[in-house]
């Protein structure tokens, strides 16, 4: 009997339950893993507009975690145990050769373990590990999220994963809306996200409107404004050029994907902008840029160690996020201004 010259390729499962951001770091195994492993993404509804595009291959399944609300995640009695139960008999069905998870999460390990792939691989805490095949191990003590994922990778046996980095091909994001709302600009493009899904991670608008006044006065370009679903940055929509509400994902990629640079704070269009090798300047205030920071280096981030809690990963302990509130404009000018004059030239 002749061997298969087509044989199965193997099964792979990834969880990644949070935010853009995180989806984009995992593009950085996802890239390697699709040389030789058929994928299944477990994730939020944004997961398949995000990435289908880019890969086309990928399986998902839509799942919201209980768990990943930012206040009263153990609720238990509120969980949809039934949505829980569905989404492990669908995996199950699915026959997984492996599974993965960046999170140094038990609760990820534990539907690692609930959906019966053969192999589980992540980073154990605590006695997670008895729920895992093999547990990866970190190069560094303190290392980019990026980092996580090559070590993942490696320990997995992928190859190329030493120079793997998160990636989105912004050419299969073209969208009749960016096209439309572009039309005829022929000065730099400069992009402003003032937002942020977490609150205490937002500079204040008025801090962004003097950044922006400051450019004004030195520079020619056109300024695209996104504000967040709630409103937030819509304060500064007289000094843009142009607004961009309520953006699907791909209208987000497409957009990101043609600026000559983001301003932003610290959340998910500054990973997809760079994952686009779009240069960004990132304001940060609670988080940890050593772990979290725009991958590569055309990126300039913005932050002072101003509270003595920092980094507090969002759980601010005081009346307002001091970190971001007595971060002023003009203490931070002279680097964002450099920054510009390296990505768009000197001043006009």
């Amino acid at each position: 009997m002749q061997p298969d010259p087509h044989p199965p390729r193997p099964k792979l499962l990834l969880l990644e339950f949070w935010g853009f951001g995180d989806l984009t770091f995992a593009t950085t195994l996802i890239g390697e893993a699709s040389k030789d492993w058929d994928i299944t993404v477990v994730g939020k509804g944004y997961a398949r507009p995000l990435l289908a595009a880019t890969f086309p291959a990928l399986c998902f399944e839509t799942y919201d975690p209980p768990w990943t609300v930012f206040r009263g995640k153990y609720k238990l009695w509120k969980w949809d145990w039934s949505a829980l139960i569905r989404l492990i008999a669908r995996l199950r069905r699915g026959r997984f050769d492996a599974a993965v998870s960046v999170r140094q999460d038990p609760r990820d390990h534990l539907l690692m373990w609930l959906t019966g792939a053969r192999r589980r691989v992540g980073f154990p805490r605590g006695a997670s590990g008895v729920l895992l095949t093999e547990c990866a191990r970190r190069s560094r003590e303190k290392q980019h999220r990026v980092e996580d994922w090559r070590d993942l990778g490696a320990a997995m046996g992928l190859r190329g994963m030493e120079s793997a980095a998160p990636f989105l091909d912004r050419a299969r994001y073209r969208t009749e809306r960016v096209d439309s709302l572009l039309e005829g600009v022929s000065k730099p493009l400069i992009c402003l996200h003032a937002g942020a899904r977490i609150a205490v991670r937002r500079w204040p608008e008025a801090y962004f409107a003097t950044i922006l006044r400051n450019l004004r006065a030195l520079y020619d370009f056109h300024l695209v404004l996104i504000p967040d679903p709630d409103g937030y940055g819509s304060g500064l929509a007289a000094l843009s050029d142009s607004v961009a509400p309520a953006l699907s994902a791909p209208e987000f990629v497409d957009l990101l994907g043609r600026v000559d640079l983001l301003v932003c704070n610290d959340s998910g269009p500054g990973h997809i902008a760079a994952s686009c090798g779009r240069p960004t300047i990132s304001i940060f205030g609670p988080t940890d840029p050593d772990w979290f920071r725009p991958w590569g280096d055309n990126h300039q981030v913005v932050i002072r160690d101003i509270c003595p809690l920092r980094p507090c990963f969002d759980y601010c302990q005081f009346p307002e996020p001091y970190c971001l509130t007595k971060l002023l404009p003009e203490t931070v000018w002279p680097e964002i201004r450099q920054h510009v004059e390296r990505v768009l030239g000197r001043t006009s």
